[in-house]
């Protein structure tokens, strides 16, 4: 697994400022990450735990959930999973955060995101299993030489560092990375 996999890439505390910021890159692909960490925070928390095994044979743990539209689980002890099975507020930014990236996928490709298309209804309302406690910035997922007390710094600095060679955006380029 990369550093990167299942990230929530922190750029903004605002939702709709966070998602226009985004790449045009993850602007599609965390369209998917994101309705996998919220289906498997609903599987994970609100499901029944068995053990099935891979074509392999390899024991692997599931999560049988009554929507069966929901993804499977996946990367469950994934920092970015666990910081989102805390709180309901994390899941609310999450999720408003995912709606607004959608918007700009409409803006930045024309067309609808099958992700979004088959989940968004599914996926509004947080686990009844959630935690209660207040929102809490996202865990740094990312180099350690881009870390930063706050996250959105650190995210920044990722953005910067390592996402220069692919990074471009059909919309506007943030300020914060033009001046980089």
């Amino acid at each position: 697994m990369e550093i990167n996999d299942m990230n929530i890439f922190y750029l903004d505390s605002n939702p709709k400022k966070y998602a226009e910021m985004r790449h045009d890159k993850h602007c599609s692909k965390m369209l998917v990450e994101y309705a996998q960490l919220m289906s498997t925070a609903h599987r994970v928390l609100d499901g029944e735990k068995y053990i099935d095994k891979t074509a392999a044979g390899r024991r692997l743990q599931r999560w049988h959930h009554n929507n069966d539209e929901l993804y499977k689980a996946s990367h469950i002890n994934h920092p970015s999973n666990i910081w989102l099975r805390l709180s309901k507020n994390n899941y609310k930014f999450l999720y408003e955060m995912w709606c607004h990236l959608h918007d700009e996928f409409l803006k930045r490709y024309g067309k609808p995101h099958m992700s979004y298309t088959k989940l968004n209804k599914v996926l509004a309302n947080p686990p009844k299993n959630c935690g209660d406690m207040p929102f809490t910035q996202p865990a740094q997922t990312i180099p350690e030489d881009v870390k930063h007390q706050d996250s959105i710094i650190a995210y920044r600095n990722d953005y910067i560092k390592y996402k220069k060679d692919f990074a471009t955006w059909k919309t506007s380029t943030p300020a914060w990375y033009k001046t980089a």
